[in-house]
């Protein structure tokens, strides 16, 4: 799920201690935080990883701003942010228990720290197999948009190892077409030092 700020303007603090807008990955506040919003400035959209995204909002009895106006929808694609501890991407908001719908164009810009890299590794992968995957596949690149290095195509069962970026930003394009789907895909991301990734190969 992806929402999309139109408006923001929230009581500001450097720690968002006072009036802020929180956002949890799931249907509660016991899953992870996807952020603590507040401030003037509108927020980068909130991708969740699944169908369900929990907000709070909280207000002091103090200073009142105008507040917040946001969209929200299930398609896919989004920033997400890579960390050192591994965060979970599927195809489509209902997988596993739908297979992903056919027209489907998405976009995940994943982005990290710079002097990190980013690492995928393929937990599930079933998407429609043609020789040169020009039905449903899978394309990655290592940047921000699709003119950059492309690190690879990929469709039917997918890569047999997970795939490094050295570089801040990877793309991941999914596109599908309007006959065969298949189950889709659950990948698990995380960001590494570029050296430590080297060491650990060997």
């Amino acid at each position: 799920m992806e929402k999309v700020f139109s408006e923001f303007e929230i009581e500001q603090h450097q720690e968002c201690a006072y009036d802020h807008l929180e956002a949890f990955d799931g249907d509660s506040d016991t899953a992870a935080i996807l952020g603590r919003l507040c401030g003037s400035k509108i927020p980068e959209p909130l991708v969740s990883t699944g169908n369900k995204m929990y907000l709070r909002f909280i207000s002091d009895a103090s200073v009142q701003r105008k507040g917040f106006q946001a969209t929200h929808s299930t398609e896919c694609g989004g920033r997400l942010k890579a960390e050192a501890r591994q965060k979970n991407l599927y195809s489509h908001s209902q997988f596993g228990d739908n297979n992903y719908p056919g027209h489907t164009d998405c976009e995940w810009l994943l982005t990290t720290e710079q002097g990190y890299g980013i690492e995928l590794s393929f937990i599930t992968f079933e998407v429609e197999e043609e020789a040169d995957c020009g039905y449903d596949y899978i394309e990655l690149y290592n940047g921000y948009d699709a003119n950059s290095h492309r690190l690879g195509r990929f469709c039917g069962s997918g890569p047999r190892e997970g795939v490094y970026s050295p570089g801040d930003a990877m793309l991941i394009r999914f596109h599908s077409d309007d006959t065969i789907s298949k189950k889709g895909f659950h990948i698990r991301y995380t960001s590494s030092k570029f050296q430590e990734n080297l060491h650990t190969r060997k």
